[in-house]
């Protein structure tokens, strides 16, 4: 004789071979693809941010020298252009933290926000093509994510 005790066979109804092998639930598939997405909207909602506070200080100042004048996009009207992406910086903080708590709003604002991301990206892979092919790949993943895991049943 053993000195292991075959286990016994329990009936009960809350364990049984329908439950015991249940599949997923929908809610938890994709959930990483969703945080990665709120992360990285969160991280350009704060990097545009910090580069329209960037503009906004320097909008007024003879900081900006020639050469550099020439390298900024419309350096004539620095202050608009920071105002346009520190509000755009919060937005995307916003639907980041949006997409923590499952709004679809947030969710069809960062898939456009992504979208139009990869887009202007696109334009800047003749100058910074390492970079921009980053950029690109990684708002493609946020659509990606967004667009496959964050549907009705998100």
């Amino acid at each position: 004789m053993s000195s292991f005790a075959e286990p016994t066979a329990r009936s009960s109804p809350e364990v049984g071979p329908e439950t015991q092998y249940a599949a997923p639930r929908p809610e938890s598939r994709g959930t990483g693809w969703i945080i990665f997405s709120a992360v990285l909207l969160i991280l350009a909602g704060l990097l545009n941010l910090v580069d329209g506070l960037w503009a906004l200080d320097l909008a007024n100042t003879s900081a900006i020298s020639e050469e550099t004048e020439d390298l900024l996009f419309y350096a004539n009207s620095l202050e608009t252009w920071g105002w346009i992406y520190t509000i755009l910086g919060v937005v995307l903080v916003l639907v980041g933290f949006g997409l923590f708590s499952r709004n679809q709003w947030a969710r069809w604002i960062g898939v456009g926000a992504a979208s139009a991301s990869a887009v202007t990206n696109m334009m800047w892979v003749f100058v910074y093509p390492i970079p921009a092919l980053i950029h690109v790949a990684l708002a493609s993943m946020v659509v990606y994510g967004l667009t496959a895991y964050g549907g009705d049943d998100y």
